[in-house]
């Protein structure tokens, strides 16, 4: 088993060849941005490798298609492409606003809330009317324009 420390919660996780990066974050409640569910196709799962990328795979030909061959600039690599192999710190700092959630408490008074139950006994759902289903339209063309 591996140590992989992540950035910026100063938190250590213990990780196996099995799964990757991505797989581990995940199972250990850090939120990854990730559109194609770790095929490699959307590039957003990318990390930052702060020490030890001698103890990662090597770059396989479907992340160098997405991230270029800048890893020794930029310290990226796809986490959905990338197994461990030993000790390594990873920064997952632009997740983080991905992982946060905001909520605002609102307290009402009891009229407030008992209201808010009539209401609700009394709303019908309407169906959501689906938008961009118009026929398109021909083209117009002048005669005169045509210069013919």
């Amino acid at each position: 088993m591996s140590k992989v420390r992540v950035l910026p919660f100063d938190k250590t996780i213990e990780v196996d060849d099995k799964l990757s990066l991505r797989d581990h974050l995940l199972k250990n409640d850090f939120a990854i941005k990730s559109t194609c569910g770790g095929c490699a196709s959307c590039a957003l799962c990318s990390v930052i490798i702060k020490s030890g990328e001698e103890n990662l795979t090597e770059i396989a030909f479907e992340e160098k298609q997405l991230l270029g061959n800048v890893f020794h600039i930029t310290r990226e690599r796809l986490s959905c492409q990338t197994w461990v192999k030993g000790d390594i710190t990873v920064d997952i700092s632009a997740h983080v606003s991905h992982m946060t959630k905001k909520t605002k408490v609102i307290r009402k008074s009891k009229s407030d809330q008992e209201a808010l139950k009539e209401n609700e006994e009394n709303f019908e759902a309407k169906p959501v009317k689906q938008g961009g289903f118009k026929k398109p339209r021909a083209f117009k063309y002048d005669d005169e324009e045509q210069g013919e």
